[in-house]
């Protein structure tokens, strides 16, 4: 048998020589054979599964499981061209650039556990120097993008937020705003810088919270972040009333508390309370006196509590927002009798 074989590819191999090699060919069927898939809940029927070739991505359609992700699509692309539509020209396939990952999820990465026992050496080579081609930029990002990842999803923050964050640490470390300063206090920074943009309302006392940092050092970073970067220069001031919806509801209040203290907010801002004074502790005062208006009663420790403030805080701010109050209710009565 082994003389057999050799004369067969001697054979083989003298054809090779002299004839044109047959090129394989495979019929396929234009629906084709339906991928088979398995989830943790028992389902197996390939109908329940729904398949998204943009993302790459296989779920579960009974219990919403993710099966697979980052798929790789074997089949060649495709190009078209039009003269109408200038996207058609522009297509491409693969996963686009993200600013979420430290390489832009461009860079290529190998473990060599998934390699079989040939190729697994070179797996490790090929890692050794993928890692050696890292800059020390990249090696920063990556750990401050994992670190925001992580506060974000802490904080229960949008993911508006979390790309706005991620820009802004970019933004400071291609201004070189990172040398000297931690990468915890200027991911908390930029946390906060980013909730600002995007005007949800959080303090730097809930941001020191999240994260390991101090307030002073979160301000302080902040203060960098804006002097440095443009675009922050012309960011508005944080107004107490983007601070009330949410207090509101974490106090279990009516719509019409809501309104009541919308409306006093106001009151105070013409009488210039909402200067060099902290927008959470006006905010508690107007609530405060919200509730007694419309006769839904909560004490002083309750709101203290809920705000993360003193109840020396809410005493102080209610004395003068009752003195605003008292004194634009004397101006309109002093108005409607000289009527």
């Amino acid at each position: 048998m082994e003389h057999e074989r050799n004369i067969y590819s001697d054979n083989d191999m003298w054809n090779r020589g002299t004839e044109k090699p047959v090129p394989e060919t495979r019929e396929i069927s234009e629906a084709g054979e339906p991928e088979t898939y398995s989830c943790g809940c028992g389902n197996t029927n390939p109908e329940d599964f729904h398949v998204n070739d943009d993302k790459g991505e296989v779920s579960c359609n009974q219990c919403g499981t993710l099966i697979l992700s980052n798929m790789i699509d074997p089949s060649a692309p495709t190009r078209r061209f039009s003269s109408t539509d200038p996207s058609v020209d522009n297509a491409h396939y693969g996963a686009p650039a993200s600013n979420l990952f430290a390489d832009k999820g461009l860079r290529t990465t190998f473990n060599p556990m998934e390699a079989d026992k040939k190729d697994r050496q070179k797996s490790f080579i090929l890692k050794r120097i993928n890692q050696q081609t890292v800059t020390n930029k990249e090696r920063n990002l990556a750990v401050a993008l994992r670190d925001i990842e992580r506060v974000i999803s802490r904080g229960g923050l949008t993911k508006s937020v979390h790309q706005e964050a991620v820009n802004v640490y970019r933004d400071a470390v291609d201004l070189q705003l990172i040398r000297g300063r931690s990468i915890e206090g200027m991911v908390a920074a930029s946390i906060y810088t980013a909730c600002r943009i995007r005007g949800v309302p959080r303090s730097l006392d809930e941001i020191a919270d999240l994260t390991r940092t101090g307030r002073k050092e979160i301000a302080r970073n902040y203060n960098t972040l804006k002097k440095n970067i443009i675009r922050l220069k012309r960011m508005p001031p944080t107004t107490p009333d983007q601070y009330l919806s949410r207090y509101i509801f974490a106090l279990n209040l009516s719509l019409k508390v809501q309104n009541r203290a919308q409306d006093l907010l106001k009151t105070c801002f013409d009488g210039g309370m909402n200067q060099g004074r902290n927008p959470i502790g006006v905010v508690a005062a107007c609530i405060y006196i919200a509730c007694v208006d419309c006769d839904e009663r909560r004490t002083q420790r309750q709101i203290a509590r809920e705000l993360e403030i003193t109840e020396v805080t809410i005493r102080n701010r209610y004395k003068e927002a009752m003195a605003i109050l008292n004194a634009n209710k004397s101006k309109v009565e002093i108005e409607n009798s000289d009527e």
